[in-house]
């Protein structure tokens, strides 16, 4: 066997052990299993047995700052406030960035929802795409406990101008609409 015939071998082998993975972490979502990233996740840590658990000194900051923008503060005065009053960032900062204030404000998460594959791995050399469709997207409500009240989270929503998805929203029966099968989102 050649060189080139080796490296050829070698990439269908690669190949194949990574469709392998992406269908095992796609049946995972699609049983409504949820892995996500705790160690930069401010509110919320982890158990021994890998549930979401809320951290309450963290919480504590999370609420301050949908406090303050519902307040009024923008996501620079909402900053100033945090570095002023000597609040660290999750990863131990002490210099807060606008952009994440602005995720954390938007982020399903705190209200105990999950949507899982909002990006995913592209191409040969593996880079993260935002996920407009490509592929099925799973939310699952009331995946752990929640540091937001939804109805905070979505007047926040509401001032940030940002729509609110509808397999988000519960109407005044109390039912919580079906997510859009177009948008490939699928309810867990």
């Amino acid at each position: 066997m050649t060189k080139v015939e080796k490296a050829l071998t070698t990439l269908k082998r690669s190949d194949t052990h990574n469709e392998a993975i992406k269908s095992g972490i796609q049946q995972s979502m699609q049983a409504g299993k949820v892995k996500l990233n705790y160690s930069q996740f401010l509110g919320y840590t982890k158990d021994a047995d890998g549930n979401l658990i809320i951290v309450p000194k963290e919480a504590e900051v999370v609420r301050k700052i949908f406090e303050l923008y519902l307040q009024g503060y923008g996501c620079r005065k909402i900053k100033r406030w945090l570095e002023e009053h000597g609040i660290k960032t999750v990863t131990g900062k002490s210099e807060w960035s606008t952009s994440t204030i602005n995720r954390m404000l938007s982020s399903e998460k705190y209200v105990g929802d999950v949507l899982l594959q909002k990006t995913f791995t592209a191409g040969a050399a593996g880079y993260q795409v935002k996920n407009t469709g490509q592929q099925d997207m799973y939310y699952i409500r009331n995946n752990h406990n929640s540091i937001i009240d939804r109805g905070i989270w979505k007047r926040v929503q509401e001032m940030k101008g940002a729509p609110i998805p509808e397999y988000m929203s519960i109407d005044d029966t109390g039912i919580i609409p079906d997510a859009p099968e177009e948008l490939g989102i699928k309810m867990c």
